[in-house]
């Protein structure tokens, strides 16, 4: 008394109505990624000091700053500069590491690029230097 049967199984993925989740499915835009990439400095490093014991009192006092600067800072409501980030790791006994990396290569789709450059940096890649009059 066998039964030969076959089951299909199909996998659908729910539509979601979750604008979190809709907005991370699309690349970001060039102002998301910059806002992203903070988030991703100042995650970093409040892990850093988290692991090591550092509250944010004791960085506003090693970084000479009022307390409300780094909520500030931390929050987000703050422009972070490399200057700020370097100040800051070496204010917690850390060094800030950066890198480049292809976006192809990293499996991301190419940027939408936008013509012409996206900063003065872009259009000016040698910083002005002071020139001493003799």
């Amino acid at each position: 008394m066998g039964v030969n049967a076959t089951m299909k199984i199909t996998i659908t993925r729910p539509e979601t109505t979750d604008p979190l989740v809709r907005a991370f499915a699309e690349p970001l835009s060039l102002e998301g990624e910059i806002e992203f990439r903070k988030l991703e400095a100042v995650e970093a490093l409040l892990q850093f000091m988290k692991r090591e014991g550092i509250t944010r009192s004791e960085l506003a006092n090693r970084m000479g700053v009022p307390p409300s600067r780094i909520t500030r800072l931390l929050g987000g409501a703050e422009n972070l500069t490399i200057a700020t980030l370097v100040r800051a790791g070496r204010a917690v006994g850390a060094e800030l590491k950066l890198s480049f990396q292809n976006a192809a290569a990293a499996g991301k789709a190419p940027a939408n690029h936008a013509p012409g450059p996206v900063s003065k940096v872009a259009e000016e890649p040698t910083p002005y230097r002071a020139t001493r009059k003799s």
